[in-house]
């Protein structure tokens, strides 16, 4: 593990602790009211954090084992979750949410520094090293956690690697323009989708 990953997990588990906490907090009837994510409630993006620990544990057991554990096993596995993640009672969902975390950081606090090193494939086809698991989850935890209405302070260091990433995907779409619109206001551009 580099001084990164430890760091990268260290935030993990801060911004897991977090979100646990805004999860515990909705009430029954936020589940069924909309998320900010076009056509999803919050039931949804609540269900897909859960799924996301699923499919990012996979990763952490193909980093640990160097056997093939694809986050998902085809296109509409995802889509397939999420939907009937998002049916399950609210109480079921939030233990779910609680259980994948622990999961996920049980299996990445397990790995070896030869496991870290292995190379995995994300959902979106990058490889990358085991190092970068508690990343993509920093992520998810950072960015849904605001979508469900959490507010928080964040470590600079945390902020400027968020920002950096966000900028360095749209430029590698080849969106600077639209980007650069966006981030001085003079375009009202919807941004898609980057997790």
């Amino acid at each position: 593990m580099t001084a990164s990953s430890a760091t990268y997990l260290e935030w993990m588990r801060a911004g897991t602790e977090r979100l646990l906490g805004i999860v515990d907090g909705l009430a029954e009837p936020r589940f069924a009211e909309p998320s900010p994510l076009p056509g999803w409630t919050v039931g949804h993006l609540v269900a897909h954090l859960h799924y996301n620990a699923c499919a990012l544990g996979r990763l952490a057991s193909w980093a640990a084992t160097g056997v093939e554990s694809p986050m998902y096993d085809g296109a509409g596995q995802r889509e397939r979750e999420i939907s009937t993640g998002a049916a399950l009672p609210p109480a079921e969902l939030k233990d779910l949410v609680r259980e994948s975390a622990a999961e996920l950081d049980g299996l990445l606090s397990a790995l070896t520094d030869k496991q870290w090193a292995r190379q995995v494939v994300t959902a979106q086809g990058r490889t990358v090293s085991a190092e970068e698991i508690p990343w993509l989850r920093v992520r998810e935890v950072v960015v849904h956690g605001v979508d469900l209405g959490g507010t928080w302070e964040w470590p600079e260091e945390l902020l400027r690697a968020l920002d950096f990433e966000i900028v360095e995907q749209r430029l590698a779409r080849g969106q600077a323009a639209a980007l650069a619109g966006v981030l001085t206001g003079r375009s009202r551009e919807s941004l898609p989708p980057w997790l």
